[in-house]
């Protein structure tokens, strides 16, 4: 009788669910903040509500002391991000941010005067290969002006493809890879020279978004007998 109840219990509030689907390359925030819950109560207003993919679920935050009004989302690393979307409790898309590599204030959607959409960096920042088409961070916040309360669905956050590394710079001549090419993203390299040459430039590299950044400086193969 207490299974068949749970049971009950549990198909009950699976129906009162709706999920969206989750976008391609979104990335999943590991917490949300918010600058006041609405009358401290956590589990029908908190920050998380926003990124649990439910749309019959909402965060609602108001002023802090300071004034703000905002939303923070923190990731689990630095990534690249190209565009944040909004959704209406219905599914469709409110607002959209798209990124450049300054920042992300090109909105098309509703009241795209009264929000500001940043992304940051909060922790440790290494060489990385420089696009245009997004922006890294670690965080994203959405304030709200003119308005003391702030209602967010869903929000999702669509980083740049983490794509596969083929090939070294052009201008890495006699220049080889442990492990060889390709590798996928987030793979770290040691950078090594063809034989007869000797490196004496950097030796350690990373596949970052299609591309192979060094930790510190690129290679410099050099023949052994030109030093």
């Amino acid at each position: 009788m207490f299974h068949s109840s749970l049971l009950l219990l549990l198909l009950v509030l699976l129906s009162q669910c709706e999920i969206r689907t989750r976008e391609d390359g979104e990335i999943t925030p590991v917490s949300a903040e918010q600058s006041a819950t609405i009358n401290k109560d956590e589990p029908n207003n908190g920050a998380g509500n926003a990124i649990d993919t439910d749309l019959t679920t909402s965060s609602l935050s108001e002023a802090a002391s300071d004034g703000t009004c905002w939303l923070k989302l923190i990731l689990d690393e630095i990534h690249c991000v190209q565009k944040v979307k909004g959704y209406s409790s219905t599914g469709a898309t409110a607002n959209s941010w798209t990124c450049t590599e300054t920042d992300c204030s090109y909105c098309v959607g509703n009241y795209c005067n009264i929000f500001t959409l940043t992304i940051n960096t909060e922790g440790t920042v290494s060489d990385l290969p420089s696009f245009s088409d997004c922006r890294y961070g670690d965080t994203v916040k959405l304030e709200l002006f003119y308005y003391e309360r702030l209602t967010v669905n869903e929000i999702a956050i669509i980083g740049k493809e983490k794509a596969d590394c083929s090939k070294l710079d052009s201008g890495w001549s006699n220049a080889v890879t442990v492990p060889a090419l390709p590798v996928v993203h987030g793979t770290t390299l040691t950078l090594n020279c063809d034989t007869d040459y000797n490196n004496k430039g950097g030796n350690m590299a990373t596949c970052l978004y299609g591309q192979v950044v060094p930790t510190n400086q690129p290679p410099d193969c050099r023949l052994w007998s030109k030093y």
